[in-house]
């Protein structure tokens, strides 16, 4: 376990401040030990490992001093290992952290005065063999739009009820594939006109 110890230590130092895109090639799954939904943000390094999937208690009490260990990727069965010594096969793996302190000392709390370390990532971002997104502190972006789809909106707008914020996030959602996150009047809004055109259809 010594030298499993060592090489734990290594990784951190010397790759703590990126994930090679290599790593992230075989991924199968991200394992999350904390709640993550109102974590802004969280750090993400690579690690070797002894193996692809989970992490025994004495490498996790390791990994957790004087930090917490957020979160792991898992690899697929086919992975190759990073290197072999001996007996010993290395795989490259991403894990998900917090340092003591971290949230108090980059002032998470004060949105004015609010930053973060250079590998933080949002963990609601993190996907199987994509890096995460580096935290934004708003989610929301200013575009230009043809004044003809402008009016539009407005008119849509108008006719629903609806808000141009949320008519915007729905128009994203499905183009984006994620009807997850279509808001929930706009749900309404189409249940309704399916209820009607099935009406129609009855008489």
């Amino acid at each position: 376990m010594r030298v499993n110890l060592i090489i734990i230590d290594i990784e951190v130092r010397i790759m703590g401040d990126f994930v090679r895109d290599e790593t992230l090639v075989h991924e199968a799954k991200i394992v999350w030990l904390e709640d993550i939904s109102k974590m802004p943000w969280v750090r993400e390094i690579e690690v070797g490992f002894f193996s692809k999937k989970g992490i025994s208690k004495k490498l996790l009490s390791e990994l957790q001093k004087g930090q917490i260990l957020v979160g792991y990727a898992e690899l697929e069965d086919n992975a190759p290992p990073l290197c072999v010594e001996g007996n010993r096969k290395y795989f490259h793996r991403r894990i998900f952290t917090l340092r003591e302190k971290d949230y108090e000392l980059y002032r998470v709390d004060d949105p004015a005065t609010a930053n973060h370390p250079t590998e933080a990532v949002e963990p609601l971002s993190v996907e199987p063999k994509l890096k995460g997104l580096p935290p934004s502190k708003k989610s929301q972006i200013a575009v230009r739009i043809p004044r003809n789809l402008f009016n539009k909106l407005k008119r849509y707008v108008q006719q629903t009820g609806i808000s141009q914020t949320d008519a915007i996030v729905s128009a994203l959602a499905y183009h984006l594939d994620s009807v997850e996150d279509v808001p929930m009047i706009q749900r309404l809004l189409e249940l309704e006109k399916r209820v009607s055109v099935l009406e129609s259809k009855s008489y």
